[in-house]
């Protein structure tokens, strides 16, 4: 399934539609984005995973203007409009068809995601996606993911949700709002913040948490030196 109709809008609707859909938008792409400016390199290689429209890709951009950009999606449509958009930030870039779960990673400085991660469903399928994530960076590298994490505690995590359903709101009825969860839920997977830190750290990556929006947050990976 495409990820306009996962989300069930137009994809010429997506860069501004994700914003009602996602609190904070604008702080969880600069957060996710804004780790590869601590990289000693100049001109790193960042792997984006599920590149999508390339928000995020054009956020490192910003972060890192002689970056080298590869960026994986299994969307051609969501591919052709990254296409636009990084022809227009930089010409440093490459695109690849297919899905991040099974394409080969280049050796790279950085491998960042957001909202992508989800779709991976199992805890045993993360764990071998971080593993890849590991082995492809190069000494010193950096892992980043923004997305949404849940608490482990039922009342906490009804609190949270309570508050993403608060900020559809804004923009759509509760009925709007209850079909849009209930689509997402049959195909997304939230893992607790704490599940997360773990996985990563089962690999070898030494885990930060900048950026927390409960029940969005940003988990970032170091691979030592």
């Amino acid at each position: 399934m495409s990820v306009a109709a996962h989300l069930k809008i137009r994809l010429a609707e997506y860069d501004r539609r994700i914003r009602t859909f996602i609190p904070h938008y604008e702080e969880l792409l600069s957060a996710t984005a804004g780790v590869v400016a601590l990289l000693r390199t100049r001109a790193p290689l960042i792997v984006d995973l599920g590149i999508g429209t390339a928000a995020l890709a054009a956020r490192c951009l910003e972060f890192a203007p002689r970056a080298w950009l590869y960026g994986i999606d299994e969307d051609p449509d969501m591919l052709a409009v990254a296409a636009r958009r990084l022809h227009l930030k930089s010409g440093r870039h490459r695109l690849v068809s297919g899905d991040f779960a099974r394409v080969p990673f280049p050796r790279c400085d950085a491998l960042v995601a957001t909202l992508a991660l989800h779709h991976v469903h199992s805890v045993r399928d993360k764990r071998r996606l971080y593993r890849r994530c590991f082995r492809a960076l190069r000494p010193g590298g950096v892992f980043a993911s923004g997305d949404a994490f849940l608490y482990w505690a039922p009342a906490l995590r009804g609190s949270e949700m309570d508050g993403w359903r608060a900020h559809l709101r804004q923009w759509y009825s509760a009925r709007e709002a209850r079909a849009f969860f209930a689509a997402w839920a049959r195909e997304d997977r939230y893992l607790p913040l704490e599940l997360e830190v773990e996985l990563l750290e089962s690999v070898g990556l030494r885990v930060d948490v900048p950026w927390r929006r409960a029940p969005f947050g940003v988990v970032v990976g170091w691979k030592r030196r």
